[in-house]
């Protein structure tokens, strides 16, 4: 189990109080899995309820799109030479859609990317947002880190963790 960190702590005055404290925190750690199980499959189940009322009208929706298609595709000419034809209760139509595939093979991709690079299309090259990696800057000595503008701060942090083996039973 991950460590968590604490910001108001009991005050715990024996090692037997803190025995005591971990098998509370173990106790209520599997309860709180045991309310989560049932929730999962309560959310599980409605899920696959939803799916079962939902299949066969998703179905219909699906026949009647391709009647729908079929139909503007065959009556064309009665739209009076527009791209869209307005009924009472929505709108069929044509648009023009233009599409851009890429190779999938890396190197491939690689060679579009220098190519745009080289014709000076720059904006057709999407890059990351600049950010700051933290983990990178911890390598980094205190020093370098506060010219930077940057603040290390280092303090210990109490965390914990529970023998869920010793639960069971």
């Amino acid at each position: 189990m991950a460590r968590k960190k604490l910001e108001n702590m009991i005050t715990l005055n024996s090692w037997r109080e803190c025995d005591e404290a971990l098998r509370a925190i173990g106790e209520h750690t599997r309860d709180i899995m045991a309310i989560e199980n049932v929730m999962n499959e309560q959310i599980a189940a409605a899920r696959a309820a939803a799916a079962d009322k939902a299949t066969p009208l998703k179905e219909q929706v699906a026949q009647l799109e391709l009647a729908l298609r079929d139909y503007a595709m065959n009556h064309r000419d009665d739209m009076d030479g527009k791209k869209s034809k307005a009924l009472t209760f929505g709108t069929l139509g044509f648009r023009r859609s233009t599409k851009i595939k890429l190779p999938g093979a890396k190197e491939k991709l690689a060679a579009i990317i220098s190519r745009l690079q080289a014709m000076g299309m720059h904006e057709c090259v999407s890059k990351p947002e600049p950010r700051v990696d933290k983990e990178a800057l911890k390598k980094y000595s205190p020093d370098v880190i506060a010219e930077t503008g940057a603040t290390l701060t280092v303090e210990d942090v109490f965390g914990y963790e529970v023998n869920m083996e010793q639960l069971k039973g």
